[in-house]
């Protein structure tokens, strides 16, 4: 039996992001349990590929459930190449009353680092999310040290906010509705 085919999400000049896939467990797990992509991840590196396969089952039924989520993002040249995920989810564990918000997600191989293509991917997500849900708040969760990662929401447009309490002690930021980003 041939594999179920891969559902383009959006493409992008160099990337085509592709809702996750069971081939993707994989790339799942080189991503997330690589020491240096999860430096400022309080839960570490996946320890197994078996967490890797529980993360990608729950991407999936993100996307089942709520028709948006989490992507595996590829070169355009190699849609099979997944080297990170990039996405929003919704999730209501960042607000008291229990409403949710999107939750801005992006995580990639050191390969592709330096290149822009997190900003890439990270742009067709967001874009994604207003379309889908247009006043849904959009909020980053963010690792103070992360230099890299706060340096890419501060230039997409995210601002530091008070209004979302993360469990795990990392600053939350939120993008305004109208997404004035910077230019560099």
């Amino acid at each position: 039996m041939a594999p179920a085919p891969r559902i383009t999400v959006v493409e992008t000049a160099r990337l085509v992001l592709t809702r996750p896939h069971p081939e993707d467990a994989a790339a799942v797990f080189a991503v997330h349990g690589d020491p240096e992509t999860n430096r400022y991840n309080p839960h570490g590196p996946m320890r197994s590929a078996e967490e890797g396969v529980a993360f990608l089952d729950s991407m999936i039924e993100d996307w089942e459930r709520d028709g948006i989520g989490y992507c595996a993002v590829a070169p355009r040249a190699d849609p099979a190449g997944v080297f990170g995920f990039a996405g929003t989810q919704l999730t209501r564990r960042l607000r008291p009353d229990g409403i949710p918000v999107f939750n801005l997600y992006y995580r990639f191989a050191p390969i592709a680092w330096g290149r822009g293509l997190a900003r890439e991917a990270v742009d067709a997500t967001v874009d994604l999310a207003r379309r889908t849900l247009p006043t849904m708040p959009i909020v980053a969760v963010i690792d103070a040290a992360n230099v890299p990662s706060l340096t890419l929401a501060r230039r997409v447009g995210f601002r530091a906010s008070d209004a979302f309490v993360d469990r795990e002690g990392r600053d939350v930021y939120m993008l305004p509705q109208d997404r004035a980003a910077d230019t560099d």
